[in-house]
């Protein structure tokens, strides 16, 4: 019997940005309450923000979806980490350790050693595990990328996923993205997606008819549910939301945001303790009654950035003023007099010189997690005396000091001088105590936010058809197959529904302007209540309809009637009484000619029509002439519409039959 492994629901994105790594945070939550056991999974995530956990250094939006779980962190959920050093240059991290060589190795030439050990960490994974939740990275339709790619379609391919794509609605174009997206996947590719999602949507979703309707057609892909955008306090590993929603209370503090400014997200109590800014300006850092100047990825940019920028001289004004300045890492190194860099790791570099410090660089990474007790401090500091923390330490080097600059934690974890602090440990705001301490109350936590995520699905998605696809069983796709995408769909200028009495055909043909129109709509009502049965008909029509939807009363002139339509989607219900009005008001030759001038309007009008008739002409021979010459003169009106129509319909008990042509 064959092992059985667990399934996979994978997100993925129709660009960067697009909500990919929340949504898994609030799947991830929104499973783990309803009992599942669920390990969240990126293959290969290029961030600076990181996290230590068991085994080394992972992406800090696995961690935190790992949270959401309620499970450990550990490196498999994260197996590839890169962290951007430069424009064309990243340190890969494979399995929580730095890998130098790889990191040396040419993009084009990393996937064969890296697929390994993403497939080896997805199985064992799926082997623990009651559902792994998968995320993307960027779009699966970069095919530029398809031959390296280890994160998207590749992961999707090897678990049978069922994936949902998702799309950012609110800068535009999502349904554009979607299709896009979707067309440019391998036809075996396209089979995995089940559902669309669009994110951040602001506003009625009604007003969305009928775009999803429409894709769903184009592709077969149901949207399964529009997100709001969703107001949490969340760190945010891409653009960390500091800043929205601070307590007007709290003091100003700036977050300093120069070039590989790292674990940034590590800041996020701030956004509900503080009025926390990302600053970019000195102009930002002289209103701050707090500095902070987070990690970095490269010490050396960091420091000509702020010398050139005129912000490190605004952290010296504000440290000689005798306002408190912390820095965590490569912040604290940035305070310091000096990075030496005697092995080359990433450059020396001239310091602001706020602490008496000296960094030597050391190419032997330090990641581990670390407690420690503060010694005395002094001002804004001086609460934390005496203090047990713990955090995470992801540097390279070690710092010492001299002069009257103090070590304040033990084991080179931390340095102060007055109102100015430097610390190792990342994660120092993260902790209740150190919130309580310097600013008299703690922020809410993380598992609120988690759980308001998890409510949102509930009220917002199709929950229910989503846990069918995440516990449907797919055979794995080894095979891609070749990318060739379809043509774009064309929206249909002339639509003829066919069918007998009661077989669905008006209902079709609401259904079909609702899609295309929405409640921009013009309908042509052929009909004329000639007695009580037909009034009662005629009635229960035009209930049938939207309000909103134009009506034009038009028993004979249909060209004329188009013409006049306001809007660009038309019905006209039904071409069975225009031709019977027509005959009996100037027989066949006019009646002819009615239907002539009909499809040379519509031609003319570049509207969409969609038109109802009967297909009388499969029962008994009438028996008398002029019902005869009515059932031929119908059926060659339906036979010159059909020959003009992009798609013509056959119903039979409400099912619709294609004709092909």
């Amino acid at each position: 019997m064959a092992e059985r492994l667990a399934p996979v629901l994978m997100v993925q994105g129709a660009t960067s940005g697009a909500g990919k790594s929340l949504l898994v945070t609030a799947l991830a939550r929104y499973f783990a309450r309803r009992g599942v056991r669920v390990a969240p999974f990126k293959a290969q995530n290029m961030s600076n923000h990181a996290r230590v956990a068991a085994g080394g250094e992972m992406g800090s939006a696995q961690y935190l979806q790992a949270l959401a779980a309620g499970v450990t962190p550990e490196v498999r959920m994260n197996p590839v980490l890169l962290k951007p050093e430069a424009e064309t240059r990243s340190q890969v991290v494979v399995l929580g350790r730095h890998d130098p060589e790889l990191s040396r190795t040419p993009w084009t030439e990393r996937k064969a050693r890296l697929w390994p050990v993403v497939r080896a960490s997805l199985r064992a994974l799926r082997e623990e595990y009651d559902l792994v939740i998968a995320e993307g990275a960027g779009s699966p339709a970069e095919v530029n990328l398809r031959a390296g790619d280890i994160v998207n379609m590749a992961v999707a391919r090897e678990a049978g996923a069922a994936v949902l794509l998702v799309a950012d609605i609110d800068r535009g174009g999502a349904f554009a993205h979607l299709w896009g997206t979707w067309s440019l996947l391998a036809p075996g590719e396209r089979a995995l997606v089940q559902g669309f999602v669009l994110n951040k949507f602001r506003g009625d979703a009604a007003l969305l008819a009928p775009a999803p309707e429409l894709l769903e057609r184009w592709t077969g892909v149901p949207t399964l549910g529009v997100l709001p955008l969703l107001r949490h306090r969340l760190p945010d590993e891409d653009a960390p939301r500091l800043g929205s929603g601070s307590d007007p209370g709290g003091p100003r503090v700036a977050v300093v945001a120069y070039p590989y400014a790292s674990n940034i997200d590590e800041f996020w109590p701030l956004g509900e303790l503080a009025q926390v800014r990302l600053a970019r300006d000195p102009e930002e850092v002289e209103a701050a009654e707090l500095v902070v100047l987070p990690g970095s990825k490269h010490v050396a940019a960091s420091a000509a950035w702020l010398e050139e920028s005129g912000v490190g001289a605004a952290v010296r004004r504000a440290a000689e003023a005798g306002r408190p300045v912390l820095g965590v890492c490569g912040g604290l190194q940035l305070l310091g007099r000096a990075v030496h860099d005697p092995e080359g790791v990433e450059g020396a570099a001239r310091g602001l010189g706020i602490l008496e410090l000296e960094t030597t660089l050391d190419p032997q990474k330090s990641v581990r997690r670390s407690r420690a007790r503060f010694g005395e401090l002094e001002g804004y500091w001086a609460e934390l005396a005496g203090l047990d923390v713990e955090g995470y330490e992801i540097h390279h080097g070690k710092s010492r000091a001299d002069g009257a600059t103090r070590e304040v934690l033990p084991g080179g974890l931390g340095f102060a001088r007055g109102s100015v602090l430097g610390v190792y440990l990342h994660g120092l705001f993260e902790q209740p105590q150190v919130q309580r301490a310097l600013f008299g109350r703690v922020a809410a936590g993380l598992e609120r936010e988690f759980d308001k995520l998890a409510d949102a699905l509930g009220e917002h998605l199709e929950m229910e058809r989503i846990e069918e696809l995440a516990f449907s069983q797919r055979e794995p796709l080894k095979r891609a197959g070749p990318v060739a995408p379809p043509d774009p769909p064309r929206l249909p200028r002339l639509v003829l529904l066919l069918g007998g009495a009661r077989a669905g055909k008006s209902a079709a043909a609401l259904a079909r302007a609702r899609a295309l129109g929405g409640g921009a709509v013009s309908f042509i009502a052929t009909a004329e209540a000639g007695d009580e049965e037909m009034a009662a008909r005629v009635a229960a029509h035009r209930a049938e309809r939207p309000a909103a939807w134009e009506t034009i009363e038009e028993p004979r002139d249909a060209a004329g009637a188009l013409a006049r339509a306001r809007h660009r989607v038309v019905v006209l219900d039904c071409l069975t009484l225009l031709v019977s009005n027509l005959l009996l008001a100037g027989g066949e030759e006019v009646a002819r000619r009615g239907v002539e001038e009909l499809l040379a309007a519509w031609r003319a009008s570049g509207k969409t029509l969609i038109v109802v008739s009967n297909e009388v002409g499969m029962g008994v021979v009438p028996e008398n002439a002029l019902a005869r010459r009515y059932r031929d003169l119908l059926g060659w009106a339906n036979r010159t519409v059909a020959a003009a129509a992009d798609e013509a319909v056959l119903l039979v008990a409400g099912r619709e039959l294609p004709l092909l042509p």
